[in-house]
């Protein structure tokens, strides 16, 4: 493809210079010219096409992966590089060890998904479904949690304080399990209206809380 092309722009240049050299040989320039230009043209359409089957291809190996996370049950250590996760349902499937650090998360299903060891570093989850899910050992600094429901979660041992960590609106109950080192003033100021366990505000703390024990979820 490459010599047509070579050979296209050759031809379209030989008969340039013999117009201007020789202006009364006009039929034989133009059919050089024809031919010079067809090579080009074909050329273009050829690279076009080249490009778009390149472009379909990763477009079906893209909805291949897709479709294999959707109907996975485990997928331990799961990175998603820099592929689109938008829409994906991840509820009640085992992430542990994922790779999410400032992954977009917002709104996404994610109940009662096993992300143990997960690392949530400026994930953006706000609005998300994080019911029941267990964080047990996950890092969530910088993790955006505004509006997210957190009703039931685990973050027994999760790393969870951070300057950029944000529960703002965020949504609890008293089976939300915080690690013992939960920075209390943050949730006084970020988390509202939510009833009293013992003498903590936003559900429990370890080692008191009793949806959780250790790593698994009681019951």
């Amino acid at each position: 493809m490459g010599l047509l092309g070579v050979l296209g722009a050759a031809g379209a240049i030989f008969a340039w210079r013999m117009a201007l050299r020789e202006p009364e040989r006009e039929p034989r320039i133009e059919v050089l010219a024809g031919i010079g230009g067809g090579l080009i043209t074909g050329i273009a359409v050829g690279i076009s096409a080249l490009f778009l089957e390149q472009s379909l291809e990763v477009s079906h190996k893209y909805a291949t992966w897709r479709a294999n996370v959707e109907i996975a049950d485990s997928i331990p250590g799961f990175t998603p590089g820099d592929r689109n996760i938008k829409g994906l349902n991840f509820s009640g499937k085992s992430l542990r060890n994922a790779d999410l650090n400032g992954a977009e998360l917002r709104g996404a299903q994610l109940r009662d998904t096993d992300l143990r060891g997960a690392d949530l570093r400026n994930a953006k989850m706000q609005g998300a479904n994080l019911v029941g899910a267990n964080f047990f050992e996950a890092d969530l600094r910088g993790a955006h949690l505004e509006g997210a429901k957190l009703h039931g979660a685990n973050f027994t041992h999760a790393i969870v304080n951070g300057v950029e960590t944000s529960y703002m609106g965020a949504a609890v109950n008293p089976l939300t399990c915080w690690p013992a080192e939960v920075d209390t003033k943050k949730l006084k100021r970020e988390i509202a209206g939510h009833p009293w366990v013992g003498n903590f505000h936003w559900g429990q703390r370890v080692p008191n809380c009793t949806f959780w024990s250790g790593k698994e979820r009681i019951g």
